[in-house]
């Protein structure tokens, strides 16, 4: 996984697979970057091609620590495995969902 910032945005693409292996290492990013103050947060998901239920706790877990700490946070390109999976567990109706990078980075309000 990888972390940069764009703007004032914090994005963490992840691996391949966010599963039981992967799961601990993003909520530590996640973690650092609340860290930081009142964080702006993207889930790359573009190269994820599975995501199991470790993930998806993982994906819950970091939104409620980021709503916890004032912040915001939004997932990116989807793969279409996660997004049937997001639509299975009615997720896709807790996070804001973008197909493009762009047009998640865009949908924070300017003064965040």
């Amino acid at each position: 996984m990888e972390i940069r910032q764009i703007n004032g945005i914090t994005i963490i693409t992840t691996d391949e697979r966010l599963d039981a292996v992967s799961a601990p290492t993003l909520r530590e990013l996640v973690s650092e970057a609340i860290g930081q103050s009142k964080v702006r947060l993207v889930i790359d998901l573009a190269k994820t091609q599975f995501i199991d239920s470790s993930g998806c706790g993982s994906l819950v877990a970091s939104m409620r620590a980021v709503l916890k700490n004032s912040g915001d946070m939004r997932l990116a390109r989807p793969s279409p495995q996660a997004k049937t999976l997001f639509e299975l567990t009615r997720l896709h109706k807790v996070f804001a969902i973008f197909d493009d990078l762009g047009a998640a980075l865009e949908s924070f309000p300017a003064d965040s």
